[in-house]
């Protein structure tokens, strides 16, 4: 009798540690999803860094442009001259000579929809167009079905609005399943979602004939991050910059 109460009462207890493993598991992802959340909210209260800049040169003005998200703005940054857009600019001012025009209009928290929706106009009439974006989507779980309508116009509005010969370079979603300001668990959850952003990235890019800077994961070592452990830091930026001038 004893042998069949005990035989008995072990499953529910098996059962009951799985659920309350289960029930952990969940509170404990959904605690690192609101700090995540948490700091994009505290990011989009931050005043953007002024990017844009006006260098004398020969005539005609090349313009650049940066669309995206915080990593294109230069969120963590001390400096607007640490930024990607602005050392592109003024690299390619250091090639040639020529006058160079940059606008950014990057936004902390943007989406490629809402790089669609909000920034694309800023495009019209630029000779090169920087987007970074793509973390946001990630990072939201955006699904591929949302995602790669919303990239293949923007690159067509781009081209549509921009100067003829524009030139259009996408910096892509980086694996940050190796930043180490977010929690492990994070890391862990957002990893399939960024390689899976950067994938369609990828091949919708291929298939426009877009230069596509990767982010791979074994690139973003601690000392490419700023002091969040989550943005790109100065190095970071400089990084990016050397991959844009590359397809330029």
């Amino acid at each position: 009798m004893d042998d069949d109460r005990t035989s008995s009462v072990r499953p529910r207890l098996a059962a009951a540690a799985v659920v309350t493993t289960a029930a952990g598991v969940a509170l404990a992802t959904g605690s690192a999803l609101f700090r995540v959340r948490r700091m994009s909210r505290e990011a989009s209260k931050q005043p953007v860094l002024e990017l844009d800049i006006d260098l004398e040169g020969v005539e005609p003005v090349r313009n650049v442009v940066v669309l995206g998200d915080s990593s294109s703005a230069g969120f963590r940054l001390t400096s607007p001259e640490q930024a990607a857009g602005r050392r592109v600019a003024r690299a390619l001012h250091l090639r040639d000579g020529r006058a160079t025009r940059l606008r950014s209009v990057a936004r902390n928290g943007a989406t490629t929809a809402s790089v669609l929706a909000e920034q694309v106009e800023a495009a019209a009439g630029a000779d090169v167009v920087l987007i970074g974006v793509g973390a946001n989507d990630a990072k939201e779980r955006e699904p591929n079905s949302a995602i790669e309508p919303a990239l293949r116009e923007l690159v067509a509005r781009v081209r549509e609005i921009a100067a003829p010969d524009v030139q259009v370079v996408l910096v892509g979603c980086p694996d940050l399943s190796a930043a180490p300001g977010l929690p492990r668990l994070v890391r862990l959850i957002m990893r399939s979602h960024m390689r899976r952003v950067a994938k369609l990235q990828e091949r919708v890019t291929a298939e426009l004939d877009v230069p596509l800077v990767p982010l791979p994961r074994g690139e973003l070592s601690t000392e490419v991050f700023a002091s969040d452990g989550f943005h790109p830091g100065p190095l970071g930026h400089e990084r990016a910059a050397g991959r844009v001038l590359a397809v330029l």
